[in-house]
């Protein structure tokens, strides 16, 4: 049997002695059950049974009890069956020539006492399960059945603009998941909202007020997910003052987190080199080292992203241009003679 425990309510009319000596031999038939006792005596008139059924009701468990008054006891054994508490009469157990032992009646009512408490316990517990089982089944499916069908990033203005559409389907699939980073992800895509400005890609003004906050919830919930940390370092990079030093280092921080928790990922290549060169974070060591390191992927590696390194030319910092040429001229002299040829003069 289950190790466990049950209420036992000892009810007599004189003193609490005529039932001891039953709770002491019951006690001994389950050492491995703890039994809360409460002893009701002296009970003899209509009044004090009320009070004693209202502690059962209150706390229900096994009833054993020695009423001399068969009315009472009639009473009390009715309403022990309405409160779903098994009772057993002592006086009539003794009558009979039986004894609490091995085989008695009250050794059943505990067993099956236990064995009801037990898997009533089971049940519940198996239901609470199922429910949030259920409900997290639900809270995941609300999320994909609205989570639109968009990129892993938008490659380009065109691809920018798509996403636009779907900005509001993203944004409640992320307000429902809440927690789910790559959700807020998402959403932060759909904001990013590039426009075209003389061939060049910039994130909209009006864009970067929503984008910020969206991207800096996603790369706090996922800060594995180089998109939210690129995300993030376009909406700072669009609001940059030259001489803040503060979002010139939260822009170089977004940055190279991005290019930690992404460093190969084509789809992020055109971007984050175009912020990267043309912002105060070329001037960071550390992130001009980074920066060399893509423009080495794109042309050893990528060569149909090689028009995204003449477009951060176009528009890039000395600094940025100085890491450009050092690094394409030392690959590709050709490349880097029709990068040259594409500049114009900066406005």
């Amino acid at each position: 049997m289950s190790r466990g425990y049950f209420h036992l309510h000892l009810v007599s009319d004189t003193t609490e002695k005529t039932l001891a000596a039953a709770s002491r031999a019951a006690s001994t038939l389950y050492p491995g059950v703890s039994t809360i006792e409460h002893v009701h005596s002296q009970v003899r008139t209509r009044s004090e049974l009320s009070r004693v059924v209202a502690g059962i009701e209150r706390e229900p468990g096994i009833v054993l009890h020695a009423l001399i008054d068969p009315e009472m006891t009639g009473e009390l054994e009715e309403r022990c069956r309405a409160a779903g508490c098994p009772s057993l009469s002592m006086l009539k157990l003794v009558a009979d020539g039986q004894a609490v032992g091995s085989n008695s009646p009250y050794r059943s009512i505990v067993e099956l006492h236990l064995r009801t408490k037990t898997g009533l316990g089971l049940r519940l517990a198996a239901a609470s399960f199922a429910a949030i089982l259920g409900l997290l089944a639900l809270w995941i499916l609300a999320t994909e059945l609205l989570r639109p069908p968009l990129p892993y990033f938008p490659a380009d203005a065109a691809a920018a603009k798509a996403a636009v559409a779907f900005r509001g389907r993203a944004g409640a699939a992320a307000l429902i998941g809440l927690v789910r980073g790559e959700l807020w992800t998402d959403y932060a895509e759909t904001l990013l909202d590039l426009a075209d400005r003389d061939r060049d890609p910039i994130v909209a003004l009006e864009a970067a007020e929503l984008l910020r906050p969206a991207a800096e919830r996603a790369a706090r919930l996922a800060p594995h997910d180089s998109r939210a940390w690129l995300l993030l370092a376009a909406a700072v990079w669009q609001r940059e003052t030259p001489g803040r030093q503060v979002a010139d280092r939260q822009l170089a921080d977004a940055l190279r987190m991005s290019y930690y928790t992404g460093p190969s990922e084509p789809a992020l290549m055109p971007l984050r080199l175009l912020i990267a060169t043309r912002s105060s974070a070329a001037a960071d060591a550390e992130l001009q080292t980074l920066i060399g390191r893509e423009i080495r992927a794109i042309v050893m590696h990528k060569p149909d992203l090689k028009p995204s390194i003449a477009t951060a030319y176009r528009g890039a910092s000395p600094e940025g241009r100085q890491i450009i040429e050092a690094t394409v001229g030392e690959l590709d002299a050709d490349l880097l003679t029709a990068i040259r040829a594409t500049d114009r003069p900066q406005r």
